[in-house]
């Protein structure tokens, strides 16, 4: 088997069998099986996936979140790459033989992860990479608001990829992540302790430990639907977890003097994210002070 495909449905039935079908539909030149595991859908998802012999069917009696239902995927897994997708993507090429043959031809022994450029509806270039959390990254980001500092790193990353094709970062997107195998038993899989947001950052984190590199290649045939189970807006609920697991991130990572120093600009990054959004004064203040625990 070379790969393992995991998509994680919650509730979201339709968006996770258009996912399969256009991974059935592109995906020609590689063996591949699709793990499917349900965080305890109440959509009719049991239904519909039970019986499908497209799929690996696992349901979870309860809502484990993003990483330990991928991790339960994992340990289900007989490829020798793991790729976890989001159910709220659409393939338009054979992306899984892109990311094979770069795993295979590139950085044997010493690659963790691989992504593609993820782009939205409208196909313009969607979140799909980062930088780990460090003051460096948060003053910039500042600044980039601003309109201080105007080269971000988006902007080196794509500009990279134009010339080589592909990029080093420091984490790639969960949304297609692709993961030889081995490397879990290098560093573990994902930390139960994370619901949702992070999980993959700190998953990477530890990957950076181990010397393994994660690359983003120049390919944008994925659709992302981005916060399809949340109807793909930002709600108050969705910001909060992402508010928990980035505050978890920082509780893990980091200690004393330089803890301080990150939850301080952290906490100016989300006012300033908090301008944008229509939460009521009571919920801003919910999120600051989740900041603070």
């Amino acid at each position: 088997m070379d790969v393992s495909l995991i998509i994680v449905n919650y509730n979201t039935l339709q968006m996770t069998n258009d996912c399969i079908e256009s991974v059935i539909k592109f995906t020609k030149s590689n063996s591949i099986e699709i793990i499917l595991v349900d965080n305890a859908s109440i959509d009719g998802s049991k239904d519909f996936f039970v019986n499908d012999e497209r799929v690996k069917y696992i349901y979870s009696k309860e809502n484990l979140g993003f990483g330990r239902a991928n991790n339960i995927g994992i340990e289900a897994a007989c490829g020798k790459y793991i790729f976890m997708l989001n159910s709220d993507t659409i393939l338009l090429d054979d992306v899984i033989s892109k990311l094979f043959n770069f795993a295979e031809n590139n950085y044997t022994g010493t690659l963790g992860a691989l992504g593609t450029c993820l782009i939205d509806a409208e196909k313009k270039d969607a979140l799909s990479f980062g930088l780990f959390i460090t003051p460096n990254r948060i003053y910039k980001r500042i600044l980039e608001f601003t309109g201080i500092y105007k080269q971000s790193f988006d902007a080196k990353i794509y500009n990279q990829l134009d010339v080589d094709g592909y990029a080093e970062v420091d984490f790639v997107s969960g949304a297609d992540l692709f993961v030889p195998r081995n490397v879990f038993a290098k560093i573990k899989s994902f930390d139960s302790d994370f619901f949702m947001y992070y999980e993959e950052t700190d998953l990477e984190k530890r990957m950076d430990a181990a010397g393994l590199k994660r690359f983003i290649i120049n390919v944008r045939d994925i659709i992302h639907l981005e916060g399809g189970s949340f109807g793909g807006s930002l709600p108050f609920k969705r910001k909060m977890l992402m508010t928990k697991g980035m505050k978890l991130y920082i509780n893990k990572h980091y200690t004393g003097l330089s803890k301080i120093h990150i939850v301080s600009l952290s906490i100016i990054i989300l006012i300033k994210d908090l301008i944008k959004l229509d939460y009521t004064h009571k919920q801003n203040l919910s999120l600051i002070k989740e900041v603070f625990k």
